[in-house]
């Protein structure tokens, strides 16, 4: 019997994670039926399992757009693993160097799998916000950071990305493969990437990417600016910089030595 209980265990917390899984910042709101047709459940089984998701924090309703999104219990489990991470804690010092130098916006992201979550940002001096803390996801086909963590992954990681249907946001975005495979091959030779207004029209990024102790880039670090301020010139410039912070942030880590090709 209790080997049986451990079961029906694993079996509803997988089907909690395939739940949570199904929601993006597409996909923010989604309905009963939307869940179930994703998940191949009776839409019975859905509203059980979302109703009991929902008595628990883990999503809320959206009664005005009918449906359910992520619950505030979820924001408050990753401040907390934030708050215990390693990187969190020792990018402070490295980001206010940085934004300091550049008198431009910095971000700290990680890379989940499929895109980036923007953890930590100082803005810029024209920007109201100043050592802001937040959690914020982004594509990682387009951005700065997102790119410069995709250069050093295995092929597969590219392969799943590029299974979804990549959205164009400029004229300037990246969705070709080949094209993208250039990319990142650009990227691995000169050790960082540039979103060339690629996301946003009117805005530059230049990152670098964060290695950990057995060598796997899982976060990069990044400065932005309007593109009148980054120029071509001025990227090449900026690049050297963030590259020497994102690389003392790696030598913290534990990393022990230069950036490795993709596995």
């Amino acid at each position: 019997m209790k080997k049986a209980n451990t079961e029906d265990g694993i079996k509803s917390l997988y089907k909690v994670m395939r739940v949570l899984d199904c929601f993006s910042v597409r996909d923010d709101v989604l309905s009963v039926s939307e869940i179930a047709r994703r998940l191949d459940i009776p839409q019975s089984t859905a509203h059980r399992l979302l109703s009991s998701m929902r008595s628990a924090g883990l999503l809320e309703q959206d009664r005005r757009r009918g449906g359910y999104r992520l619950g505030l219990k979820l924001f408050s489990l990753g401040s907390t693993v934030l708050a215990s991470m390693e990187l969190h804690r020792i990018s402070v010092g490295p980001m206010e160097e940085l934004h300091r130098i550049t008198r431009m916006s910095v971000h700290l992201a990680l890379f989940d799998g499929q895109g980036v979550l923007v953890v930590r940002k100082i803005g810029s001096d024209k920007e109201l916000s100043t050592s802001l803390n937040l959690m914020e996801q982004a594509p990682a086909h387009c951005t700065g950071v997102g790119k410069a963590v995709l250069a050093y992954q295995p092929k597969e990681v590219i392969d799943r990305v590029f299974s979804a249907e990549l959205i164009r946001f400029t004229g300037n975005t990246i969705v070709d493969r080949c094209a993208f495979d250039r990319e990142m091959e650009a990227i691995v030779g000169r050790g960082y990437s540039v979103d060339n207004e690629e996301h946003n029209i009117g805005i530059r990024c230049v990152a670098a990417p964060i290695f950990n102790e057995s060598g796997t880039a899982f976060a990069a670090i990044s400065v932005s600016g309007t593109a009148w301020e980054l120029m071509p010139g001025a990227v090449e410039e900026i690049s050297k910089t963030v590259k020497l912070h994102a690389q003392d942030l790696s030598a913290r880590l534990g990393f022990p030595g230069d950036a490795a090709t993709p596995a």
